[in-house]
């Protein structure tokens, strides 16, 4: 036996929405940082959105041509802003970069790289 009304329908529908909506509802933005050097970088990256800002990677090694994703919190209008740093060698050979990258959409691709020398 089939018991079948509007309410329920309607009920079911609204649940269906809600459920659907909460599944596809990001929590931030999905930004994968790409070291596209032949040397292994150590990565810091700021979530300037977020508020507190906040360190989302820390130190964190990546090895020459890899990459690794991270999520941050998009503003008002829906962009994503971070900062890096990146240093790279020894005492004798360090090298460092560091870059502001603001306006970012989920899926972007952010580049870190060392291209001065590090300040004593």
């Amino acid at each position: 036996m089939r018991v079948s009304n509007g309410s329920t329908k309607r009920l079911l529908h609204g649940l269906l929405i809600l459920l659907s909506a909460s599944a596809f509802a990001g929590d931030g933005l999905s930004i994968t940082i790409n070291n596209n050097t032949t040397d292994n970088l150590s990565v810091t990256v700021y979530d300037l959105n977020a508020s507190p800002v906040a360190r989302v990677l820390s130190d964190q090694t990546i090895n020459g041509f890899a990459s690794l994703t991270v999520t941050i919190t998009p503003d008002d209008s829906g962009a994503g802003h971070l900062s890096w740093t990146a240093t790279t060698g020894g005492r004798d050979s360090r090298r460092c970069g560091r870059r502001d990258k603001p306006n970012l959409n989920d899926g972007d691709t952010v580049n870190v790289y060392t291209d001065s020398d590090c300040g004593t």
